[in-house]
């Protein structure tokens, strides 16, 4: 039996301070990453995370109601960015939120749209997932899956650790040269090393 998946790339978006941030804050990556995907995406999406509030981390956790943000339109399941509204100022919560708050968010790109050498100089720590499954939306991670197949590149931002990290879709050759962009211009390569 042959159990070959496919392993996508992560990129961690918040460098040391990983997902250790005030939900409501401004990060950088808003500017230097995000709103350069959601622009030249061809669709972005977020999907649902847990419907009813929980207790976690020692205190309750209340999801975000998605049909209740206007720039949000519902789609099957899951939830359009109507990208003619602002998305990012003033809204940071839904980007950073963790813990299922939300589902994950996805951005459908097509080969050339971004220029992967310039957004991953504001990105750290590049290497393979092989857990892509992990801490995302089933759905969020089969459409991205489906979209590579398609011949475009899909970036995944997780439903548990907000804007810490994306993932990154594509196949062949495409998805050989993001790698490649991410290895050269990341800029912390050795994320997991200990400090001394």
């Amino acid at each position: 039996m042959n159990n070959d998946y496919f392993k996508p790339l992560n990129v961690n978006l918040t460098g040391d301070i990983r997902h250790n941030y005030d939900e409501k804050s401004v990060l950088p990556a808003h500017e230097l990453v995000v709103r350069p995907l959601l622009e030249k995406s061809i669709d972005a999406f977020v999907y649902r995370g847990m419907k009813d509030g929980f207790f976690l981390y020692g205190k309750m956790q209340t999801p975000i109601k998605l049909e209740e943000i206007d720039f949000l339109i519902k789609d099957r399941g899951k939830f359009k960015f109507d990208k003619r509204k602002e998305c990012i100022k003033g809204n940071e919560y839904l980007w950073n939120a963790t813990t299922w708050k939300r589902g994950s968010i996805i951005f459908i790109l097509k080969d050339g749209q971004i220029n992967f050498s310039e957004l991953f100089k504001n990105t750290y720590g590049p290497g393979i997932s092989a857990t892509p499954n992990s801490g995302n939306t089933a759905s969020a991670t089969k459409k991205c899956r489906e979209e590579a197949e398609r011949g475009n590149i899909a970036i995944c931002l997780p439903a548990s650790n907000g804007l810490e990290w994306m993932t990154i879709y594509a196949k062949g050759s495409l998805f050989k040269n993001i790698v490649e962009q991410a290895e050269k211009n990341c800029a912390k390569k050795d994320y997991y090393k200990q400090k001394e």
